[in-house]
């Protein structure tokens, strides 16, 4: 048995450039990013700074408005389940982004089947039987909020050269998808200037999230020679009905957001020291054959890497 699951293919959405591909992985419980070539492993950012940062959880209130409606139809372990699977779509406001890219515009019908589609999808994957009245729901909340992505781009962004794109941090071994690297301004006024952005659905703009773009600026820096001199965070709101969808934004200059990122690395660092790390070793042991009275029982191990050289092989 194989303990590799949950492959999911991580690179530039847009398909063009010299940027890395990395696939997104479980191996015995762990979420890592996995490199072939040269084969390395790396935990995820996120995660990462989670395990060393003293907080408290900044995302309970994601989607409040259609959750309480899901606890009345399923109850409060299946709405745990839900939202969790839920809480970051991510994935479809990037491909949304993808489309605003290539074609400049939203199409709402195309928009509002694909979502229906994906939350359907969601609600088979936990065997949970799909609720269309709360599925409506959802999808007009998601279409609010990319009408407040697709107010930004107008705004602020003058090109767009990769969504989802993986970056890398060598010395702590970690690796994060990089939401949107574009041109952009950071004021309404402002020049235009290449930049790294977090997509966020969150009811507000945290602390530790602006730590978190400030270690991606960095990394962003690291892995590619195209390089960001600001980093920022752009919210997507349920703006009011009737005005122009509205957004929020907050940046970082490159000298600010180095100085955050140093003081991550000091931090993850002490974490990497010690035995009880968020990054675990990947090896997976398991008993093998027949073992009788007295005998000593077989153990094997496979590290990440032979397991990943057997997925490769069944393909």
């Amino acid at each position: 048995m194989n303990n590799i699951t949950d492959i999911e293919k991580v690179e530039n959405l847009l398909k063009v450039g010299n940027y890395n591909k990395m696939f997104r992985i479980n191996f015995n419980g762990y979420r890592l990013y996995l490199q072939e070539e040269p084969f390395a492993y790396y935990s995820g950012l996120t995660g990462a700074l989670s395990a060393a940062t003293f907080q408290g959880d900044q995302d309970a209130k994601r989607l409040n408005k259609w959750r309480n409606s899901m606890i009345d139809s399923f109850g409060q372990k299946n709405t745990e389940d839900f939202v969790q699977m839920t809480a970051d779509f991510g994935t479809l406001l990037h491909m949304a982004l993808v489309t605003i890219k290539e074609k400049g515009l939203i199409n709402w019908n195309e928009e509002k089947d694909k979502a229906i589609s994906y939350f359907i999808d969601a609600y088979k994957q936990k065997a949970i039987e799909p609720d269309f009245r709360t599925i409506k729901k959802i999808v007009y909340e998601y279409q609010k909020h990319v009408a407040s992505l697709l107010q930004f781009v107008y705004e602020r962004v003058h090109a767009i050269h990769a969504i989802e794109t993986p970056a890398k941090w060598e010395l702590l071994s970690i690796a994060t998808p990089i939401d949107l690297f574009c041109s952009c301004r950071q004021t309404e006024k402002g020049g235009f200037t290449n930049t790294t952005i977090n997509l966020k659905t969150s009811s507000q703009i945290s602390k530790h999230q602006l730590d978190q773009v400030a270690c991606e600026m960095a990394m962003w820096n690291e892995t590619y020679d195209d390089k960001a001199v600001f980093t920022g965070i752009m919210r997507t709101k349920d703006w009011t009905e009737g005005k122009t969808p509205t957004f929020e934004y907050k940046y970082l200059d490159k000298d600010s957001a180095l100085k955050l990122a140093s003081q991550c690395e000091k931090r993850l660092k002490l974490c990497l020291e010690s035995d009880s790390t968020y990054f675990p070793l990947p090896v997976n042991k398991s008993f093998e054959g027949i073992t009788k009275v007295g005998e000593q029982p077989l153990i094997t191990s496979k590290t990440l890497e032979q397991e990943w050289t057997e997925v490769n092989i069944k393909k």
